[in-house]
């Protein structure tokens, strides 16, 4: 008769699995997690250890999600079924396993956007939190909790948390994700305060850092922050020189992250009063927001026609307001309406002929309906 391995023996090497997932080491975490499967089931039966692998097979199903395009994500587990396998476990949450629990569930709540609910789950882990001693795990969860109030626009908060996880994982060498990831929390903060200048070194060094790992996702994720934060400074020839590098390489990546970035590159053109490019992107961006049947990115780029092309079409314009505001995408709404009313405020008394005159061509060829 085959002999029974320890749960302890599991949980140790369940831990280990752990250590590669937050470093988004995808082959080790892979490897780990088949040799844990293998030993659970020659293991005596442990409750608390199975939920706690439960656990484990959400988070590493967080990361797969996080790092690797979605066409490559369906033979994978929905997060739907893993939540409600953890959920039904007859043994009650308690101690780190509730602390756990409460942290992934958060981080899924945020991949949902829906921030409020992730940042209820994260308080209530941070409860929990004296029981970690892990000081890596800590600082996941601080950057998490700076994550989630950036979403939020708690600036100060953020701040607090995400320096609190930088000064974890800046002797980490083996967390260079996490410190690129902190740098876009960090530079949003000061983006959000408006202090675009400090935003940019945090920007290159982690533009730096991402091409010295060569993760596409986080070498694209900084081309297109610093051309959004240059976008912000009205440094519009800065801005779009990061953003179309950006946008070619979601395109080589077949990227779902190619619309918006079209999107935000469509709007400097419009900028520069380079009519003519900033057409061929809207045509571009809006077919591309209606392949992935994103309702409020297609209403945002018929805002730009509505605006730029169409001399202020107020029907519109009012259109995607309405979008915005029911979709509870404030800040999208607040940018917009002021680019609105400063555009309007500068279209009545523009003598740019130029400008107009390239608007005029490209209203003659156009065509005369737009399904949307």
């Amino acid at each position: 008769m085959e002999q029974l391995i320890p749960s302890s023996t599991v949980g140790v090497k369940i831990n280990e699995w752990y250590k590669y997932i937050r470093m988004f080491a995808v082959p080790d975490a892979e490897i780990l997690k088949a040799e844990v499967e293998e030993e659970i089931k020659r293991m005596k039966e442990d409750q608390d250890l199975l939920l706690y692998y439960s656990l484990m097979c959400f988070r590493h199903q967080l990361m797969l999600d996080y790092l690797e395009p979605k066409s490559l994500n369906e033979e994978r587990p929905k997060f739907s079924d893993l939540l409600e396998k953890i959920e039904s476990s007859q043994t009650k949450l308690k101690g780190v396993l509730e602390y756990y629990c409460n942290f992934f569930r958060g981080m899924y709540e945020f991949d949902k956007k829906e921030y409020i609910k992730a940042i209820r789950s994260y308080k209530i882990a941070e409860k929990k939190l004296a029981l970690v001693t892990d000081e890596i795990e800590r600082a996941e969860f601080y950057f998490k909790m700076a994550e989630g109030y950036y979403h939020m626009k708690q600036t100060h908060v953020s701040m607090h948390y995400a320096e609190a996880a930088l000064n974890i994982y800046k002797d980490q060498k083996t967390y260079t994700v996490r410190r690129i990831q902190c740098a876009f929390v960090v530079a949003g903060n000061f983006d959000d305060l408006e202090s675009h200048e400090k935003a940019v070194p945090h920007l290159q060094k982690a533009l730096k850092d991402s091409k010295a790992i060569n993760k596409h996702k986080l070498i694209g994720a900084s081309l297109y922050n610093l051309g959004n934060c240059y976008y912000k400074m009205k440094e519009y020839d800065k801005a779009a020189e990061y953003i179309e590098q950006a946008v070619s390489l979601y395109e080589n990546d077949k990227s779902d992250l190619l619309p918006h970035t079209l999107f935000t590159l469509t709007q400097i053109y419009f900028k520069m009063k380079d009519i003519e490019k900033a057409f061929i992107l809207y045509k571009k961006g809006i077919e591309k927001a209606q392949a992935i049947n994103d309702d409020v990115l297609v209403a945002e780029f018929n805002y730009l026609k509505a605006l730029y092309i169409d001399s202020i079409d107020k029907r519109t314009v009012f259109r995607t307001f309405s979008v915005l505001k029911d979709n509870v995408m404030y800040p999208d709404l607040e940018e917009l309406a002021l680019d609105t009313a400063n555009y309007c405020s500068g279209f009545s008394s523009s003598n740019d002929k130029e400008f107009h005159e390239a608007k005029r061509n490209i209203t003659s060829i156009q065509p005369t309906k737009f399904f949307v």
